[in-house]
């Protein structure tokens, strides 16, 4: 897992070393020495990023070794997530990576941090998101609205999930997209998430929610996606005994 995301990251920090070399040193072979105050402040924020990488970089390193890294660094990590992760993609895009790949290593990196945490929640503080094509598509009665419509068939992971929350007291919700999760949380005021979506939607998920802790597990399509899709139900039970 972190060695996915330490070679994202290393990738990422040498395209910005490359790039600090090309904006000092060129204009210096060309003969030009005077740098303009938006050059400047480029070269001095990509030596910010690169610093902040490195350090990011040492933090997964730590986690992947089992090591205790400092409270800053975790909380340097979580904000280096959300506010560049665009620029991971971008180095994503330069070196040809799968974007789901990127994207898999964001959601282990991000589990990570959070269960090191070693949170201990009361079941009514967390609450279980899965999207609404969890479903069987054929299903006429829908969840989305009230999950009790389950008929529990057992024809999709809706029952499974169902039976979670009869277990551990927790609370569940199948949202349609991110409006009804936004409106899902309001209501609720969970102090934990656990997720259930696409690589993509978890990524754009956790970017919104930054205040409480969010678990993400990544869905399986083999239908394709937005279509039938199911989880394992033992890694979402996993998620919720750890906040517990």
């Amino acid at each position: 897992m972190n060695s996915k995301f330490i070679f994202i990251l290393s990738s990422l920090f040498f395209t910005i070393i490359l790039s600090i070399f090309v904006l000092i040193y060129v204009p210096f072979l060309s003969g030009f020495f005077i740098y303009d105050f938006f050059q400047l402040v480029l070269i001095i924020l990509l030596i910010v990023i690169s610093v902040w990488t490195l350090q990011t970089i040492l933090t997964v390193t730590l986690l992947w070794y089992n090591k205790k890294a400092p409270r800053f660094m975790k909380k340097s990590t979580k904000k280096f997530l959300v506010l560049l992760f665009p620029l991971l993609e971008w180095t994503g895009d330069l070196w040809r990576m799968n974007k789901d790949y990127i994207r898999q290593a964001y959601m282990d990196l991000n589990n990570e941090l959070v269960l090191r945490e070693k949170y201990k929640f009361e079941p009514k503080d967390i609450l279980v998101m899965s999207p609404h094509c969890l479903q069987n598509s054929s299903c006429q009665y829908k969840v989305t609205n009230d999950i009790n419509n389950c008929r529990k068939c057992g024809k999709c992971n809706v029952d499974n999930l169902l039976q979670l929350q009869e277990k551990y007291g927790i609370n569940l919700r199948i949202v349609s997209g991110g409006t009804l999760a936004r409106m899902a949380i309001k209501e609720v005021r969970p102090k934990a998430i656990v997720a259930v979506a696409c690589e993509r939607d978890l990524v754009s998920g956790l970017n919104d929610i930054r205040h409480i802790p969010v678990v993400a597990v990544i869905n399986q399509r083999p239908n394709g996606p937005c279509i039938d899709t199911s989880v394992d139900i033992d890694e979402v039970e996993r998620a919720i005994q750890s906040l517990l």
